[in-house]
């Protein structure tokens, strides 16, 4: 579980639909946002003279500058975020940070010269597209084709979710937590539980590649 940001990509966009019939024109404004910040995250995480903890925190902040972990962690908790206490909320949203960043700086040494080309764009709907990339190089066997979902909100940019292995990864990590919060009644206090245990544990897991099959289900709802 925790697929979200298990996935060593997910730090070049870094810290919540699929491409259909819909989405029509290009979006070269966010194709400049994609690649200018893609790179930013490639330096930082290549920058050998800063040791592992001054480039975990400078990589912490570029997250909190380019995601929108709130508006993440609101999706991840799917419907038991509509009418859940304020700080309940807000205590969601500050564990599922923490458990984010840890698993940041456990993959922070995994870069090393990898590149980010991006490929095109197509719009969804005013300040909401779709950034298509690939990465290649460095400790990559192979290239990695990276989709960015990109929202402009009163003139600022951020990323909101990132498809990676074709899953779209908030929609992966919204289904593992709902699961967990309807196996407990409900109750998000057993997400922040589970998360905190992890953290606790430094339970970071391994990248890898979700099931397809729970893809297709929640690409369906995106």
């Amino acid at each position: 579980m925790m697929r979200f940001f298990l996935f060593r990509p997910v730090l070049l966009a870094l810290a919540l639909s699929a491409m259909g019939a819909a989405l029509a024109q290009a979006a070269p404004d966010d194709e400049a946002f994609v690649r200018e910040k893609a790179n930013e995250a490639l330096q930082i995480l290549a920058d050998k003279s800063l040791d592992h903890d001054a480039r975990s925190e400078k990589f912490r902040h570029f997250v909190d500058e380019v995601t929108d972990v709130r508006r993440v962690a609101r999706f991840v908790l799917g419907k038991y975020a509509r009418g859940a206490d304020k700080q309940k909320l807000e205590e969601f949203t500050q564990v599922f940070r923490r458990y984010a960043q840890g698993v940041y700086e456990a993959q922070l040494d995994n870069y090393s010269g990898e590149t980010v080309t991006v490929t095109g764009s197509q719009d969804r709907k005013p300040g909401d597209s779709v950034v298509s990339s690939t990465i290649s190089g460095g400790n990559l066997s192979e290239p990695l084709e990276v989709n960015w979902r990109v929202l402009t909100r009163h003139g600022r940019k951020l990323v909101l979710d990132v498809q990676v292995y074709g899953i779209w990864l908030a929609l992966q990590q919204r289904t593992e937590i709902t699961s967990v919060i309807a196996n407990h009644g409900g109750s998000i206090d057993a997400a922040i539980a589970v998360l905190k245990d992890r953290i606790a544990n430094k339970d970071f897991g391994a990248a890898q590649p979700a099931d397809k099959t729970a893809t297709a289900e929640t690409q369906a709802s995106h």
